[in-house]
């Protein structure tokens, strides 16, 4: 019986250290599973802001408003002003001229409705 209790010792102290090598590999298991979890979620985390930002910027750009849309339509309407600016100053002596022909050179006539009625 003695051999026997010795065996059954030995086989209960390889369990036990087996139990606890197989605990212990557990934790480590699960330690390592919660931080590849958590390196997973950082991952998609920067994944989903770099698409949510180059979603951003295309959406920006296909609707026209970029980074310098403003300073663009800046520069156009000072561009179309000055050319404004120059047409008129070229034009407005002939313009004024032709108006005050047109408001001066009065020539009487019949209008075309009332001479086709027959008052006239």
């Amino acid at each position: 019986f003695d051999f026997q209790e010795k065996m059954e010792a030995v086989v209960s102290t390889q369990s036990t250290g087996a139990n606890a090598k197989v605990a212990e590999a557990k934790k480590k298991k699960q330690k390592r599973l919660k931080e590849a979890k958590e390196e997973a979620k950082k991952e998609i985390q920067a994944f989903k802001n770099k698409m949510d930002f180059d979603f951003q910027e295309k959406m920006a750009k296909s609707q026209g408003y970029g980074e310098d849309y403003s300073a663009q339509i800046d520069k156009q309407s000072e561009a179309d002003s000055k050319k404004l600016d120059a047409s008129l100053a070229a034009n407005e002596d002939k313009v004024v001229a032709w108006l005050i022909d047109l408001v001066s050179d009065i020539k009487p006539e019949v209008h075309q409705n009332y001479a086709t009625v027959g008052f006239a």
